[in-house]
């Protein structure tokens, strides 16, 4: 290592290298925690939705359960025994049902129309002995299905030693033979109840059997005015959710949030919600138990996060461990850094040799491409305009060509006919010219713009008076719409004597083309040309009152090949801007206030 020498760049690269290597740790660590909360995240997602699969699973058995009970009640309601008052035989169905539902029922009882106790379920009869004939008219199992002729289910714990119980009871309804109601049936009038007893531990224990032994949980049970039924803590049964005795019970840090989760399950709507103290999350999930249509009890499952907790702790180890891996590869590639270090001198002058041979060829290859690039560009310019040539040119000479082939074609076949002379009607003729006159002006363009590409357009300038040019293409214009298809269209011109020094021919065009182009879009209307000197210029302007320019072409409309018209090649207004320039002039347009538009163009006088 003593022949390292440490320079400036070097101690640069190893510190750069040392970066990489914290960085990778410190990504390294970022990324094993947010593995960490991701998976407890997800951990935590599993739980809440297992809570509320199970809080329904155990729903649907209390469910179950109580209809099983109800059964039980409704055989034994309408039982003959029972129905014709046999009391022995009645005790006996009473303890072989109480034998099928032992583990949730602690028995069954009889009460007759007086609310008098009749039977009861027990394997000792003299156990209740002295309450043959105790009268329970005035407990709520009696009176609400003496009402309603319908079964009962209590919603408080109505017990006279205070143990919690619920107590589930059906009418004993008796059939009248001889007396009728409306609809032709026998009438039934309330002749007792069976009352089903349940034991509220019984029922804690029996749901907190049937949960997965895999799933850690607590049961609870609150009927529908907010009492509870059944908790863990069975000094809270019996109490409301809303008591000062319950509410002390609560810790004040999540006192707010925990009413409120018991509030909202009231509202006969399955949940589950999180709540969180001293570190640790809590699934409570809550369903209604409904009976006939009818919430009487909600089930709540209490489910703690542990697996996410426990799942955090390993990943937080891991990350741990993956940090120190990382440093540790950071600080070896370090030391191999210094040990590449110490071989790169001796490359250094290879390296610059070199780079100045490539530096030498890049200069000639970067040449090279330039050349080649203008080239190129130069290449598919030709192309593109050759392929815009042959498209107007296909279009464009076909529409002349057509009528004198079709005239020429008319007069062979006179001559066909063994006829030496023919007539030839004027309308022949004119059309003959007017079509033969329009091939030579799209030769002329297309000539005109080859010559302006290829910057070979010459002018051959002379001094002339502007008004015989302006007077020349009003006629020639005239002349043109009486022989092709002619409109409704009026010249106004106050002649404007002047002499300039220009291509006569040239300016001659660029006016006939802008007058043209006037016509062509002018129905019926008028044309105005109209000059005006300046100290420098003149300024010659055709405004004309037909469908003005469209907004589309305008920003291009002194290109080649642009023109809104389905007849003409859009050459017309491109060859009068390079004439006007090559003049040291200028040209533009612009759409009328109310109607037409109007194109304006100068030139010097020198």
């Amino acid at each position: 290592m003593a022949g390292i020498i440490f320079s400036r760049k070097n101690i640069v690269l190893l510190l750069v290298i040392a970066l990489i290597g914290i960085s990778l740790s410190v990504i390294s660590f970022r990324y094993s925690a947010y593995t960490a909360d991701e998976i407890a995240r997800i951990a935590s997602v599993d739980v809440r939705s297992n809570a509320r699969i199970e809080a329904h699973d155990l729903s649907q058995i209390l469910l179950h359960t109580l209809e099983s009970v109800t059964s039980n009640l409704r055989s034994l309601a309408n039982s003959q025994p029972v129905q014709e008052g046999h009391v022995d035989v009645g005790r006996t169905l009473l303890n072989n049902t109480q034998s099928s539902t032992s583990e949730l029922t602690e028995g069954y009882y009889w009460l007759d129309k007086d609310g008098e106790l009749v039977a009861w379920s027990t394997q000792n009869t003299s156990e209740l002995q002295g309450y043959q004939g105790f009268n329970l008219s005035d407990r709520e199992f009696y009176r609400i299905p003496q009402t309603t002729l319908i079964p009962y289910y209590s919603n408080a714990i109505e017990s006279p030693d205070m143990l919690p119980r619920l107590y589930i009871s059906y009418p004993i309804l008796a059939t009248k033979s001889n007396d009728i109601n409306n609809n032709g049936e026998n009438k039934t009038s309330f002749d007792g109840v069976i009352v089903a007893v349940v034991n509220l531990d019984s029922l804690g224990a029996f749901l907190q059997n049937e949960i997965s032994p895999e799933f850690i949980s607590n049961v609870g049970l609150m009927d529908k005015n907010g009492t509870i039924l059944y908790a863990r803590n069975q000094s809270l049964v019996g109490k409301n959710y809303q008591s000062d005795d319950f509410q002390a019970t609560v810790p004040d840090q999540v006192k707010s949030e925990y009413i409120g989760i018991l509030t909202r399950s009231l509202e006969s709507n399955p949940g589950a919600e999180d709540i969180t103290f001293n570190g640790t999350t809590t699934t409570i999930s809550y369903q209604p138990i409904n009976v006939d249509g009818k919430h009487i009890w909600t089930l709540f499952l209490g489910s703690p996060h542990n697996l996410a907790t426990d799942v955090g702790l390993v990943i937080e180890q891991q990350k741990n461990l993956s940090s120190q891996i990382v440093i540790i590869i950071a600080l070896i590639a370090v030391g191999i850094a210094i040990l590449i270090l110490s071989w790169n001198k001796r490359l250094e002058k290879a390296v610059r040799d070199r780079t100045t041979e490539l530096k030498g060829a890049n200069v000639s290859l970067g040449e090279s491409n330039r050349l080649l690039a203008g080239t190129n560009e130069q290449l598919q310019a030709h192309d593109r305009i050759q392929k815009e040539f042959i498209d107007i040119a296909a279009h464009e000479l076909r529409t002349p060509i057509l009528p004198i082939l079709s005239e020429a074609e008319f007069l062979s076949q006179k001559f066909q006919e063994n006829q030496s002379r023919i007539l030839i009607g004027e309308e022949q003729i004119r059309s003959i010219i007017f079509n033969a006159k329009r091939l030579d002006r799209l030769a002329s363009d297309i000539l005109d713009v080859t010559r302006i590409e290829s910057r070979t357009l010459k002018l051959n300038k002379e001094n002339f008076d502007v008004d015989h040019l302006i007077q020349r293409a009003i006629r020639e214009t005239t002349e043109r719409q009486l022989t092709g298809n002619a409109k409704n269209v009026e010249f106004n011109y106050e002649p404007f004597h002047c002499i300039i020094f220009a291509d006569k021919t040239r300016i001659l065009q660029v006016i006939i083309n802008l007058i043209d182009n006037a016509v062509k879009f002018t129905d019926e209307g008028k044309v105005a040309i109209r000059v005006i000197r300046n100290n420098k210029d003149i300024e010659i302007t055709v405004k004309d009152t037909g469908s003005g320019i469209e907004s589309q072409i305008m920003p291009r409309l002194f290109s080649k090949f642009v023109t809104s018209s389905e007849n003409g090649t859009g050459l017309g207004l491109f060859i009068s801007k390079k004439i006007v320039e090559a003049h040291g002039g200028i040209i533009w347009a612009k759409n009328n206030e109310i109607k037409g538009a109007t194109f304006k163009f100068t030139l010097p006088l020198n």
